[in-house]
């Protein structure tokens, strides 16, 4: 069997978050740029046709039926649609393929409700979209950086044995630290009780950045949200860089998951 090769950025992204949540960022970024595909019930008089949506008209987009209910396909390339048909065994004359602006079609299906699903039955693997995700990637939301809290607020933070650490979570965060130096040392605490939802407990990731990064830390927090499990929520505590005192108290505190390799010989 050949090895497959993206025909675009998008495909790469879908393959290294098929690797690792620690790729989520970079998957939104792409996901949001250019055009996606989908699928249209054939007419003949479509064939070669441009296609428009006014405003009332109905959905152009096939839904299709999973677990979960109705979904839409997309696709990253016609390239990649037709690999979906062909992998699915779908007869010829049954759909036809359109192109539209990528956040235009996150919109679309964000004001819907419907979910979308990239790239179904591609080499690349494919990754279910909320609604609500689809509506932050169409205006901006999901991508805009975190602002970087300055606050002294005091929060919760309940020691945890590292043989009780969520390694879903954990791997996907470290693989992302690891990749960037700005990251120097990062600590998990919880779990917490929720006073939102009892049901979910909140584990806080407290982070030491040299030097501050607003987009990277934004990044970073997409990792962790994409990474945790739906029945748990994730914070994220910032500390402050400058502050020598609080830094080494937090490290007598508690065993950081993860340090920088150089900085031990930095500090």
């Amino acid at each position: 069997m050949s090895r497959f090769v993206p025909s675009n950025d998008l495909d790469a992204a879908l393959l290294a978050l098929k690797r690792s949540a620690a790729a989520t960022a970079d998957f939104y970024r792409q996901l949001a740029t250019g055009d996606l595909w989908f699928l249209v019930k054939y007419h003949p008089e479509l064939e070669g046709e441009a296609m428009q949506i006014q405003s009332g008209s109905p959905l152009p987009f096939v839904v299709l039926m999973d677990e979960a209910g109705e979904v839409v396909p997309l696709f990253s390339s016609e390239q990649r649609l037709e690999e979906g048909l062909e992998n699915s065994d779908v007869p010829s004359h049954k759909y036809l393929a359109g192109s539209m602006s990528a956040r235009q079609v996150l919109e679309i299906l964000g004001a819907t409700g419907l979910r979308a699903i990239i790239n179904k039955s591609c080499a690349t693997g494919s990754v279910v979209l909320p609604p609500d995700l689809m509506r932050d990637l169409a205006d901006g939301t999901a991508l805009k950086p975190l602002p970087l809290d300055s606050s002294k607020e005091e929060k919760v933070l309940n020691r945890l044995d590292p043989a009780d650490y969520p390694t879903n979570l954990i791997q996907p965060v470290f693989d992302f630290l690891r990749c960037h130096a700005n990251f120097r040392a990062a600590w998990i605490f919880g779990p917490s009780r929720n006073a939102n939802d009892p049901a979910k407990p909140v584990y806080q990731l407290a982070i030491l950045m040299e030097p501050r990064d607003e987009a990277l830390l934004h990044d970073f927090n997409l990792v962790a949200q994409a990474a945790k499990r739906m029945a748990c929520e994730v914070e994220l505590t910032l500390l402050d860089e400058t502050d020598a005192a609080e830094v080494a108290r937090l490290f007598q505190r508690a065993q950081p998951f993860f340090v920088a390799a150089d900085y031990g010989r930095v500090r």
